[in-house]
């Protein structure tokens, strides 16, 4: 009677045993299945939401600040372009610039009034603007200079639609850099026509100014 009691029993634990192992091999797959779920779903919001900070709307994407630093001019490199909006460091008008081109000024004085507007761009910068043409030239006097400066106003009459200084009868001044301390303004004249007997010419030796002006009559304070 024992002994059929206690195999009964084993019996009875042997299925016990057998339910509790096939159970577990039942369940593992679905286990796994939902593990590998919650794995892609979690993959995929962290996708969207990298892919929500690219976009332009976001406000990840809103809050990065992009600053511009400011341009640095090094001493006589040419003056490529005329400054940016905001990039001058003053707005006061040179009263030097506004006797080029007033009614009063003789023509032929105005080749010297251009000479003395670069001799206080020199003792201003410590050099003459340097340029491979006119336009450089006038873009270092609006303001593209180490000191962020303008002696000439941008609205200047004497300034053409390409950005040149031209002369009384419309013609672009020629710059001529002979060193750090000398260059010459020359006016092709009334014959519109470069080194003929008509040009006017100031500089060369740079005392050769039809006007010496003193710094407080730049209107820049130098």
């Amino acid at each position: 009677m024992t002994s059929r009691r206690i195999l009964v029993a084993g019996v009875i634990l042997a299925l016990v045993v057998w339910a509790l192992v096939s159970n577990h091999r039942n369940g593992s797959p679905e286990i796994s299945r939902s593990q590998t779920a919650q794995v892609k779903s979690d993959a995929g919001h962290a996708g969207n939401d990298q892919a929500g900070k690219a976009t332009p709307d976001s406000p990840a994407a809103k809050s990065v600040s992009v600053s511009v630093p400011a341009r640095e001019f090094v001493e006589g490199q040419p003056a490529m372009f005329a400054p940016k909006p905001g990039e001058l460091s003053t707005d006061d008008r040179s009263p030097l610039a506004d006797r080029l081109g007033a009614p009063n000024t003789n023509p032929e004085a105005e080749p010297g009034i251009v000479l003395d507007i670069l001799n206080v761009y020199r003792r201003s910068c410590g050099v003459y603007p340097a340029g491979e043409d006119n336009r450089q030239i006038v873009n270092a006097l609006l303001g593209a200079n180490k000191e962020h400066l303008p002696f000439i106003p941008s609205d200047h009459p004497r300034l053409n639609a390409q950005g040149e200084m031209v002369d009384a009868w419309g013609t672009p001044f020629f710059f001529h850099l002979i060193s750090r301390t000398s260059i010459e303004v020359r006016s092709a004249g009334a014959d519109r026509r470069m080194f003929t007997d008509d040009d006017v010419v100031a500089g060369n030796p740079p005392e050769s100014s039809s006007l010496m002006v003193a710094p407080a009559e730049t209107g820049l304070g130098n």
